[in-house]
């Protein structure tokens, strides 16, 4: 639903409600939404946003969203999501509300029809477009980047203390300099999906302990 506004990869396709954005389920032409989106290009691991050098150059929407804290972040996301939800419904599709370890998400199962597939998709971009969002298209900055990298340290330690082994980040300035050009940019929680014998339960402790974002 948000792609153009969430900058940090779900990973979580396993194991979570998929995206509406980057993890539709092809295979049972069912479909999920989530307030956060996912991007499962090889080349980079969130959509392409605009990165100016300081919070000066953002236009103001941007400054006031990177301003405000991560909770209030998945407030707007939510009440966003469920704006959607309720389009959707009135639009005649059969909408199940689910909680994706304390993100507001929903699923709608197409059953294998590529047509109700179509138009479903078709639907939600309709329904985005009733309920436009001020913070649509955001610009980035780089001391923004620079406090992801920061939040994905807390995170790496947490998870470490959850028994994961992670990898060690690279510098500040290549994962800005990643971020920048659009590749593929450091994320503890990739070591988190490599656990081969992770059970759902355990999953689902690890990632409320430790939120990816």
């Amino acid at each position: 639903m948000l792609l153009k506004r969430t900058f940090i990869s779900v990973l979580l396709c396993g194991f979570l409600a998929l995206s509406i954005a980057g993890c539709a389920d092809i295979s049972t032409q069912g479909l999920s939404g989530s307030s956060e989106s996912t991007n499962e290009s090889s080349e980079s691991d969130s959509p392409h946003m605009v990165v100016v050098e300081s919070r000066d150059e953002q236009p103001e929407s941007s400054r006031r969203w990177f301003a405000l804290s991560r909770e209030e972040q998945r407030k707007i996301d939510d009440e966003e999501m469920r704006q959607n939800m309720s389009c959707l419904e009135e639009k005649g599709w059969k909408v199940e509300q689910t909680n994706n370890y304390g993100q507001l998400s929903y699923s709608i199962d197409t059953q294998g029809d590529d047509a109700l597939f179509a138009q479903m998709i078709r639907d939600s971009e309709e329904c985005e477009k009733l309920s436009p969002s001020p913070y649509r298209d955001l610009v980035i900055s780089v001391p923004d980047i620079e406090d992801i990298y920061e939040y994905r340290l807390t995170v790496k330690a947490c998870l470490e203390n959850e028994g994961i082994k992670i990898t060690d980040p690279p510098t500040k300035q290549k994962f800005i300099d990643d971020f920048r050009n659009d590749r593929s940019y450091w994320n503890p929680y990739t070591d988190l999906m490599d656990v081969s014998n992770l059970t759902a339960s355990r999953f689902r402790e690890i990632t409320e302990k430790c939120p990816q974002y």
